[in-house]
């Protein structure tokens, strides 16, 4: 801290001269604050000025808030050097760089309000009102990007197969949404605007990257399988061939994606309003509008104007079907035949197991051994996970392509409790993992 010694100062009275050290501001060139105590004899500067020129010439001190400040992305506010605002209609403003405050007169010259200004730079303004601080910026605040998520998180594909992968962007109004993929081994497969093609045989990480500076980033793990026929033959009498994982698993411990039942995509949440088959906006079972029974019943059937409106449909159309619409045409949801038939005691045996920290079931043929898992992925309602392996109560759910047959409400899903193996119904807007299966 240096002591400056100005001429000035022996021209006060003496009764200045009993003044305890007081607080100014000095406003520097470029808008920054000097500040320091008057004494008897000296001016005490805190920021180690060494000499006036370091701070001169000063700038008038309404040019140390002229021009336009930015509220916010929208909201902005100019100060004129003529003394205007566009504060207000037709308001003026004063800077009074002793208080620190900016005095605001409206049209007819009454003072309205007054802003503390608590530092002002180049580049920012600190303003403080009744209420609270804010900040003021002399260029357009930038939105960056304060979330990413892949709509999958895994992929199983086969080497020329490709599938597309969604990212959803948060806020959706950020200022620089474009982001960057990438592929952690492209001998395995290749990502280009989301879209994945399998190469060969191996695993590999999509990484979706952001480009606006806020380093945030996606991943999606990647599986590719040579062999086209990746299921296993429990050499059941109907011959149906049982796949070894989960839609949108890359292991069979893996829950992979939910799915509600009659959707080919996973979601975020899984209600009634958020169901594909609903009349828009609507949130109760009665306003289904396909995969209706149409049995005179009232119950999860749609109804317009008192006439019912069934289509009588109860098993999924292929495009509705998310083995199909994810794996290709070989594969589909299972019927609820073949759940039977996979649970029935007289063909396979059920153990319950756990792989790798995941618990679950293993259903092993009792014709030739062989077998497949089950892990315990429970289900989803609205945003929740439900009796997940993580639960000491879990459970295995698995859909069918069909309806229950008594309500258009529900589908067939095969049910593992803790020591039951059983069909039962669930709420179609569930969402419910999937095992594929081809019938040869």
């Amino acid at each position: 801290m240096k002591r400056i010694i100005f001429g000035a100062v022996l021209l006060l009275t003496a009764s200045f001269q009993t003044i305890k050290a007081q607080g100014f501001r000095v406003y520097k060139s470029d808008g920054t604050i000097a500040q320091f105590s008057l004494r008897t004899d000296s001016i005490v500067f805190y920021d180690d000025i060494g000499s006036d020129e370091d701070f001169g010439p000063f700038t008038p001190v309404n040019q140390c808030i002229t021009g336009t400040w930015w509220k916010s992305r929208t909201e902005n506010v100019t100060f004129n050097e003529d003394g205007t605002t566009d504060f207000m209609e037709g308001a003026t403003y004063e800077f009074m760089p002793y208080q620190g405050s900016v005095i605001i007169y409206n049209a007819s010259g009454a003072p309205t309000s007054i802003l503390k200004v608590y530092k002002i730079t180049a580049e920012e303004m600190i303003v403080g009102t009744s209420d609270n601080l804010s900040v003021w910026y002399s260029s357009r605040p930038v939105q960056l990007v304060t979330g990413i998520a892949l709509n999958k998180t895994s992929l199983v594909l086969r080497p020329g197969e490709s599938k597309p992968i969604t990212v959803f962007i948060v806020p959706s109004d950020a200022d620089n949404i474009v982001v960057e993929w990438e592929s952690s081994n492209e001998a395995v497969a290749q990502v280009s605007r989301g879209y994945v093609q399998a190469i060969a045989k191996g695993l590999c990480v999509i990484t979706c990257r952001t480009t606006d500076g806020s380093n945030l980033k996606a991943e999606c793990k990647v599986s590719v399988n040579a062999d086209t026929k990746v299921y296993v033959d429990l050499e059941l009498p109907s011959g149906t061939l049982w796949a070894t994982c989960n839609v949108g698993a890359s292991s069979p411990e893996e829950f992979g994606d939910y799915f509600a039942w009659g959707e080919t995509e996973p979601k975020n949440s899984y209600t009634w309003k958020t169901y594909k088959w609903m009349n828009e906006g609507q949130a109760s079972s009665l306003q289904i509008n396909k995969y209706t029974i149409a049995d005179g019943k009232t119950e999860g059937c749609w109804y317009s104007d008192g006439v019912f409106a069934g289509d009588g449909m109860t098993e999924l159309l292929p495009e509705d079907d998310a083995a199909t619409a994810n794996w290709g045409s070989e594969w589909q949801m299972p019927s609820y035949e073949q759940i039977n038939e996979l649970l029935n005691p007289i063909y396979t045996s059920i153990a319950k197991t756990t792989r790798n920290g995941v618990t679950g079931r293993l259903i092993t043929s009792r014709d030739n051994g062989k077998s497949i898992f089950l892990p315990d992925a429970g289900n989803k309602e609205g945003t929740t996970y439900f009796n997940p392996s993580t639960n000491e109560n879990a459970r295995t759910f698995y859909m069918s392509r069909e309806l229950s047959g008594q309500t258009s409400e529900a589908s067939n899903v095969i049910s593992i409790d803790w020591a039951e193996c059983t069909t039962r119904r669930l709420y179609r807007h569930y969402g419910i993992s999937v095992r594929p299966v081809i019938k040869r």
